[in-house]
């Protein structure tokens, strides 16, 4: 079941916030809890094991990891090396499996979610959670559970031990899941029309500007279809009580790669951060070091997304620019003041906005050969078959409109816009023609699974 769905829209959210807000605060988690199972298990019954196996496992080891327990500190480490090789290794079993093996939805999610659990009681951090209710229904809360965003336990801990919602979390919340709702269908769904006939055209038959507009479509495509599924998350956490964590801040305004990864899935950048990157030592232990722990990091960004040798390239190739990034501020600005020169700004953003598309084509084939060929046409560097130049101009006429509306809703003004409206009479009734005219497209189109889902 995907919230983009007339199953989830018009059948299980309704009758499942009736439920959770008729029952009593108390008994809250409980329905929660057998309400993201059943969700789970509408689209995954075969995994709701899995999960379940997992949330037992690991509720047992953080009862034992805390540093005021009774295990001495080397039993502590052995115990908290020897859980974490068991998530570690139950996600590279699923990514890294066979073909004809089905990655269990959100196992990527859900397992890095226990991991930041288990860390942060080791450390200290947080105290182990003795209810197994509570955690299960951190582990398996149905608004994110199999796409993010990635949320630590103490974000939510203090929702858990005592909830309740309000008329105000239920308003804020459903305005939220609209707006993210129609970033999915009427933007990403859209988009990823041409794409697909790009793809069915060939990539040997494509022009070098269809080339370029199918690689600028698909950023926005992916853009908007994680956005928006991101968005539809944190307002169903909202109406249920819970304050998740913002995880996109415009990252196509980005003036390099670095800040482009800051503002683009932010919760999975926190995680390798907070969880890798700085107990390697960060960018504390000198230039070489910093670029040794930046290329470990993008590895297993790469590993993460999946085994095909395509996220790999996406990932080494992020990986060149955000090291050159660094080599540049370490060698020409160390010390000195950097300028902030209009010139310099555009210059900037143009850079992120050539190297993005580019990446994005890395990420979305995952053949090398077709990969090659694409990159080789946007470049003009391999030679076409039966290119037709008239297929470009006939593209622009049937997608120009919903790509310039996507350029627009990448800047920060779609977002005053709702920000502005979502209060005012008038934009509650935008928003409901939002809702209903998603509604329809779905009906009518099918809905399009998140992008994400077999991550």
């Amino acid at each position: 079941m995907v919230f983009s769905s007339i199953e989830f829209l018009l059948g299980f959210l309704p009758i499942f916030l009736v439920i959770y807000y008729l029952t009593p605060a108390r008994y809250k988690n409980i329905i929660l809890f057998l309400g993201s199972l059943f969700f789970y298990a509408y689209g995954e019954p075969k995994y709701v094991l899995l999960l379940l196996s997992s949330v037992v496992l690991n509720y047992f080891f953080g009862r034992i990891l805390a540093p005021e327990g009774k295990l001495q500190k080397p039993v502590r480490q052995i115990c908290f090396a020897g859980i974490l090789s068991v998530n570690v290794g139950v996600l590279a079993l699923f990514k890294w499996a066979p073909e004809n093996w089905t990655l269990p939805l959100g196992v990527s999610f859900y397992t890095f979610q226990i991991i930041s659990y288990l860390a942060d009681v080791y450390r200290g951090d947080i105290k182990p959670e003795k209810s197994f209710l509570k955690l299960g229904t951190y582990v398996s809360m149905f608004p994110q559970l199999v796409a993010g965003p990635i949320v630590n336990y103490s974000e939510v801990s203090d929702a858990l031990r005592a909830p309740k919602v309000s008329p105000k979390d239920l308003d804020a919340g459903l305005k939220t899941f609209v707006w993210g709702l129609t970033m999915k269908v009427l933007i990403a769904d859209r988009l990823s029309i041409l794409w697909n006939e790009i793809s069915t055209i060939g990539y040997i038959s494509i022009s070098t500007p269809l080339a370029w507009m199918g690689a600028i479509s698909y950023s926005m495509q992916i853009y908007f279809d994680f956005y928006g599924y991101s968005l539809m998350a944190i307002g169903l956490g909202r109406m249920l009580g819970f304050e998740l964590p913002v995880n996109f801040n415009m990252p196509y305004m980005a003036k390099s790669i670095r800040e482009f990864y800051r503002r683009w899935h932010m919760t999975l950048g926190r995680w390798f951060t907070k969880y890798v990157y700085i107990p390697l030592g960060g960018s504390r232990k000198g230039i070489l070091r910093t670029l040794g722990n930046l290329l470990f990091v993008w590895v297993l960004t790469s590993l993460w997304h999946g085994g095909s040798i395509n996220f790999l390239i996406w990932g080494m190739a992020l990986c060149f620019f955000i090291m050159l990034e660094k080599m540049i501020d370490y060698l020409i600005f160390q010390g000195k003041k950097k300028t902030t020169a209009v010139l310099a700004s555009v210059f900037k953003h143009l850079y992120v906005l050539l190297i993005i598309p580019v990446t994005w084509v890395c990420f979305a084939i995952s053949k090398t050969d077709d990969l090659l060929i694409y990159l080789g046409r946007m470049f003009g560097i391999v030679g076409g078959m039966n290119v037709k130049e008239g297929v470009f101009g006939s593209k622009c006429g049937r997608y120009g409109m919903i790509m310039l509306m996507g350029m627009f809703f990448c800047t920060p003004l779609g977002e005053k816009l709702f920000q502005k409206g979502k209060d005012r009479l008038w934009g509650m009734i935008f928003l409901a023609g939002l809702f209903w005219l998603c509604v329809w497209y779905i009906i009518t189109m099918g809905d399009n699974p998140f992008m994400y889902f077999r991550f």
